[in-house]
């Protein structure tokens, strides 16, 4: 998949300036030309961070008993900083403001894209998870935190 090369420019530069992350650095690779991409798997570093998909309130609707708890979340995502070796995480959540000022206090070393209301007016909800989404698929590791106990986890 290839997303709008101005929300990418927003991620990338949200990626050097926040989690110590080029492209040149992560050996990550990019043909504007998605049909010319030939990359060898497993050539690719990625970012010296862990990205993490925290499913929220979307996810509560259908499957609230599957919804892990914040400090489960963060149990989780400490537990993969650890096996990974990165001391950052980028977390990507659709949690109420109160959640996330929690998943701030129990994870001070996570980073969120927070953008500005003139970013958000710019790129609307569509928008920033597409950044959201570059950003995390540009970690040295990558996980969706989904159901109580359970985690996808992608990279390294």
């Amino acid at each position: 998949m290839v997303f709008a090369k101005h929300l990418r420019a927003v991620g990338d530069e949200f990626r050097s300036q926040h989690l110590n992350s080029t492209d040149a650095t992560d050996k990550m690779t990019l043909e504007e030309d998605w049909t010319r991409m030939k990359v060898k798997l497993g050539s690719a570093l990625g970012g010296p961070y862990l990205g993490v998909h925290l499913r929220r309130k979307d996810f509560i609707w259908g499957h609230r008993e599957d919804v892990p708890s914040l400090e489960g979340a963060v149990k989780k995502i400490r537990s993969l900083m650890k096996a990974h070796q990165l001391d950052k995480v980028f977390v990507a959540t659709d949690a109420i403001r109160k959640e996330q000022e929690e998943l701030r206090k129990l994870l001070p070393e996570m980073v969120r894209f927070e953008p500005t209301w003139e970013e958000l007016e710019l790129y609307k909800d569509g928008g920033v998870a597409i950044i959201d989404q570059w950003i995390c698929a540009h970690a040295r590791c990558l996980s969706t935190l989904l159901q109580r106990g359970f985690s996808a986890v992608l990279g390294s």
